[in-house]
């Protein structure tokens, strides 16, 4: 787990702050009883109203930043921000994604570290178990029908195509110029590492859904996925895939 020592973490943070608190708690906690001896935090307010600061959830320390952008611009767009100050004003060697909703349990970061480490991968993520009861049917219905489509891409199976829980390497953001703006920046940044053959590994988490309200547009989000991989299929037949 050293290979990522410093260890970046970003949370997208939009209107959902009732989990903050226990989840910042959580990830210290777990993050000071690792091999990792240095970590940085960043939480990017996507335009919440009021903004995250002002409800004082949350106190910022040496180890977390709190960014914000004035207006709402999506969850890819939140996520490409934290990314770009983490490796623009640290050292970091790679970098964590949770959701800021309490779906991903903090204790699951060793085992994407491990997973990386074991397998030289530059890509972890958390795939969970599409249980009728645990996972809401219309999730279920999305979440295979978007892995399978990517799977078929990308020649290699995905388990779980929208799970945010996920360890990025810097060298795959680095080389990486990732587009878009809402949800599917997830989908983008496996269709590419697929593409690109670098290594994908997965880890098995618990499938949580706690009752707090999506932002996922279905009809909407749909289309725009549908619109990603035709657009980034024809760039890369094209030749013209960054």
């Amino acid at each position: 787990m050293k290979r990522f020592d410093p260890l970046g973490i970003v949370i997208p943070v939009y209107q959902s702050f009732g989990h903050l608190p226990k989840l910042v708690d959580h990830i210290f906690h777990v993050l000071e009883n690792m091999p990792c001896a240095s970590y940085h935090l960043v939480m990017v307010d996507d335009g919440s109203s009021p903004p995250l600061a002002s409800n004082r959830v949350i106190s910022v320390s040496s180890r977390l930043t709190l960014l914000r952008h004035q207006k709402n611009q999506g969850k890819g767009a939140a996520l490409l921000t934290g990314f770009n100050w983490l490796l623009e004003n640290t050292q970091v060697k790679g970098i964590v994604t949770l959701d800021a909703d309490g779906q991903h349990p903090p204790e699951g970061i060793p085992k994407l570290l491990a997973c990386a480490t074991r397998h030289q991968c530059d890509l972890v993520i958390g795939y969970r178990k599409r249980l009728p009861g645990k996972m809401p049917a219309s999730r279920i219905v999305s979440n295979t029908l978007t892995s399978l489509i990517i799977s078929l891409l990308i020649g290699q199976p995905v388990r779980d195509s929208q799970c945010g829980f996920r360890f990025y390497s810097r060298a795959l953001l680095e080389h990486f110029v990732l587009s878009e703006r809402r949800f599917h920046l997830e989908s983008e940044a496996l269709l590419r590492a697929g593409w690109g053959k670098w290594r994908i590994g997965w880890v098995s988490i618990p499938t949580i859904y706690n009752g707090s309200p999506s932002a996922i547009r279905h009809l909407p989000d749909t289309l725009n996925f549908v619109q990603l991989v035709l657009k980034l299929t024809l760039r890369r037949i094209l030749g013209r895939l960054e």
